[in-house]
């Protein structure tokens, strides 16, 4: 026999009132772990932080060469396009974007590529108006690093996949990293540096600021 819809009612509220406590309790886990500089269980991204844009893009800086703004725009457009595409692997049914502008590449084959993933943490602890972005969507969090000469997208959850490098050189298209067993230290490291270094913004972090409520 089914209950009635009362107490079906009353037993959801109840489920949603204990999910969110232990959620709470969770995320005062973590912040107190982060805020101590502990290793914690997750890392808590900036994903509504002001100081970290999301569904917009920065002021771009003075002095940008034609290549550097078209490289950034099209970083910022293809992280669009992860975050919004809800399969795990975007290459089996990818959006034009993907599909027209990104082509396979290895670390290997040109020294440039390797540069980002030397630099990025580096960039994203140093900051910068526009340096970092999070992107949130159907398809998960994605993040997007902007250097000086390069810009460097990859998703990070559900899982990390799908890593991007864009450079000057060749602004007018993307370059999927593959499967690359001498690199793939290296692009681990990166990975894993880049979103210790997002995870300071984020609740909980050093570098996290509290968003103010506007004034009615």
């Amino acid at each position: 026999m089914l209950p009635k819809p009362r107490t079906r009612a009353a037993w959801a509220s109840w489920a949603d009132d204990l999910y969110n406590l232990r959620s709470e309790v969770a995320h005062d886990q973590v912040w107190r772990a982060q805020a101590q500089g502990a290793d914690a269980p997750v890392r808590v991204l900036p994903v509504g932080d002001p100081a970290v844009p999301l569904g917009k893009r920065a002021a771009e800086p003075r002095g940008l060469s034609e290549a550097s703004r078209r490289r950034r725009a099209l970083a910022d457009q293809v992280a669009n396009s992860l975050a919004d595409q809800p399969t795990i692997d975007p290459w089996r049914a990818g959006t034009d974007v993907l599909a027209q502008q990104v082509l396979p590449a290895r670390l290997g084959d040109d020294p440039a590529m390797r540069q980002p993933f030397v630099d990025a943490a580096a960039v994203v602890e140093r900051g910068g108006p526009g340096v970092l972005r999070v992107v949130p969507g159907d398809g998960g969090v994605v993040l997007r690093v902007h250097g000086p000469s390069w810009s460097l997208v990859f998703r990070v959850s559900p899982i990390v996949n799908a890593i991007v490098v864009f450079v000057d050189a060749t602004s007018r298209y993307g370059w999927r990293v593959e499967d690359d067993t001498e690199s793939r230290e290296l692009i681990q490291e990166a990975v894993t540096r880049v979103v210790a270094e997002a995870a300071r913004y984020g609740w909980g972090g050093d570098k996290y600021a509290r968003p103010v409520t506007p004034v009615a």
